[in-house]
């Protein structure tokens, strides 16, 4: 069977991600679609708009075989992890094509990765009134012509990367992104293709008439019916709020991402201004030319539920693959791969499982199920793949 690998957030499902699909199948030649999809949060640290079941499902419906959930540990973290993780799993699949949207999808990025300089961080990186990504991106502009700045180039290079120090027989093949950009959040009424920025923007101001040119029926039906987490922040900040307040200086600087005494700066805003009101406010008060809102905001998730350095490094060498639905066709290729696959299969999760190898995933479920109000279903335990079966 010949299989392609995606690497997704689905935030939410949409139908620029039907093309994506659709044009993976066109030129790889695959039967099979695996896309390797975030849980209940996603990489810049915020709560899915759905949860990964409802995603899941919407894939499932519009052209992926089979999903896999990236875990958490994978998921929320900078652009370099959250490739290297994702490479990880679909090669632990034997998956030897990655499809993948780019602002520059003429570019080989597996050359441009082998000339990127080995660049040493402790002498390159001093400059602290910019971030870490802006001048890894100078020293590559420097080195090879190449400016990196586009979020879906970022990716990509990092994926290129990946495979580069994994070592794994790989085939990566850019798409080029169509009508809208990453970070685009206008919306016409003759588009039939957007961002999911804008989407989830078009959600947070209520005017659902904006998108329904622009999302599948699952995902219309999704937004109708399922409670979700677009306004999280309101609840997130109080939780937030009480950890900082009452963990020591000591514990949150054991929090996984806290560097440059950053945990000194959050616990003294967080205790000297207690007329802040909003989880926005907040950042602004501890943000730095350092680092980006995303650094921040993935930082604070880690702190919420309190994931210590040790924590995370453990847990990032003992990957898995979470099985979340399939349809015959990915089923079959399950069956194909299981006695040859090298990272171990998990399709049921017990009370074991989730005190074990999936704590994070489920510490993360249950906070995304706090911030949604959402108690009726459980987002692990006893929760079965989602089965398909297409037309």
């Amino acid at each position: 069977m010949k299989v392609v690998g995606l690497v997704t957030e689905y935030n939410p499902f949409h139908n620029g991600h039907i093309h994506h699909i659709q044009e993976a199948k066109r030129v790889t030649q695959a039967d099979v679609v695996v896309a390797v999809m975030s849980g209940n949060f996603v990489q810049r640290g915020e709560p899915a708009l759905f949860d990964k079941w409802t995603r899941a499902k919407a894939a499932l419906e519009n052209g992926v075989d089979l999903v896999i959930e990236l875990p958490t540990f994978y998921a929320v973290q900078p652009s370099h992890l959250f490739a290297e993780g994702a490479v990880k799993l679909l090669s632990a699949l034997g998956i030897e094509d990655m499809v993948f949207g780019s602002e520059h999808a003429d570019v080989d990025f597996l050359a441009l990765a082998k000339e990127a300089p080995a660049i040493d961080q402790g002498q390159k990186f001093q400059n602290k009134n910019q971030t870490f990504a802006k001048s890894y991106a100078q020293q590559l502009e420097n080195e090879t012509g190449f400016v990196l700045e586009d979020p879906n180039d970022i990716l990509a290079f990092g994926y290129a990367k990946a495979v580069l120090k994994l070592d794994v027989n790989m085939a990566l093949h850019p798409i080029q992104r169509v009508v809208a950009g990453y970070h685009d959040q206008t919306l016409m009424d003759s588009q039939s293709i957007a961002s999911a920025s804008s989407i989830r923007l078009a959600l947070h101001k209520g005017k659902l008439e904006k998108i329904q040119n622009v999302v599948p029926n699952n995902t219309l039906a999704a937004i109708n019916s399922e409670i979700n987490t677009v306004g999280f922040e309101e609840k997130f900040w109080p939780l937030l709020k009480y950890r900082l307040t009452t963990d020591t200086i000591g514990q949150l600087g054991q929090v996984y991402q806290m560097a440059e005494g950053l945990e000194h700066r959050m616990a003294a805003v967080a205790l000297a201004e207690p007329g802040l009101q909003s989880y926005q406010s907040f950042i602004k008060s501890v943000k730095s030319k350092r680092y980006t809102f995303a650094r921040i905001q993935r930082m604070l998730f880690y702190t919420l539920l309190n994931v210590k350095v040790d924590q995370m490094q453990a847990a990032m060498q003992d990957p898995y693959l979470r099985v979340l639905g399939f349809t015959d066709a990915g089923q079959h290729y399950l069956n194909e791969i299981k006695k040859t696959v090298t990272l171990p299969i998990i399709s049921k999760v017990d009370q074991q499982l989730a005190k074990a190898n999936l704590r994070l995933d489920f510490k993360a479920g249950k906070l995304w199920q706090m911030l949604a109000s959402e108690q009726n279903q459980q987002q692990d335990v006893t929760r079965k793949p989602i089965y398909v079966t297409k037309k």
